[in-house]
């Protein structure tokens, strides 16, 4: 009798743990994608797949982006996706840092043999502190035939390294590339 339920003690254990490893996945992948709802947004909102644009990204996130064992896990930056798409990506990708402000310039000219690449599809940079919460994006319209942009930081992020993501969406908002993800910049 005692042995039985040990065993059973054993595999409810199991089985809180295994909640509990969930719980902390969902909390994890929600807590990143917060700060960047109004990306996910427009970079999830297309799909076949029946859901939200929130429950497609946190999809994602869950299968693609987690690292870590229980208690330790956490979304790998540079694993996640703030859009999935078919729009051609921007080439030739070069950034600078200053305090105030992330340049960027890239090939305007695009993947001449690329049908899902047009001169006025619109450029969206995505500067995310993660550890802080913070997020910030471009407000003007850029357009991926400028070649070249500025996203000026606000001043609670000036000194914050930042994850930058880059997408590329049609005038439309109907297809979006896949987010390129640009790397930690200090």
């Amino acid at each position: 009798m005692m042995k039985k339920i040990m065993l059973h003690t054993a595999k409810k254990n199991q089985i809180e743990n295994g909640s509990q490893i969930v719980r902390l996945k969902f909390q994890k992948a929600r807590q990143f994608l917060n700060p960047v709802n109004a990306v996910i947004q427009l970079g999830f909102s297309r799909s076949k797949n029946k859901g939200t644009a929130v429950g497609r990204a946190m999809s994602f996130t869950l299968h693609s982006a987690m690292e870590g064992t229980y208690p330790d896990i956490t979304v790998n930056p540079a694993n996640a996706k703030l859009s999935l798409g078919t729009k051609g990506v921007l080439t030739d990708v070069q950034i600078g840092r200053s305090v105030k402000s992330i340049r960027l310039t890239w090939d305007s000219t695009g993947s001449s043999g690329d049908m899902n690449s047009v001169a006025d599809d619109r450029v969206l940079l995505c500067a995310y502190a993660v550890e802080q919460e913070l997020a910030v994006i471009n407000e003007e319209q850029v357009l991926r035939s400028a070649g070249q942009m500025n996203l000026r930081l606000p001043d609670g992020m000036q000194q914050l390294p930042v994850h930058l993501y880059l997408v590329v969406y049609d005038r439309s908002k109907r297809n979006c590339s896949d987010s390129q993800y640009l790397g930690l910049f200090n």
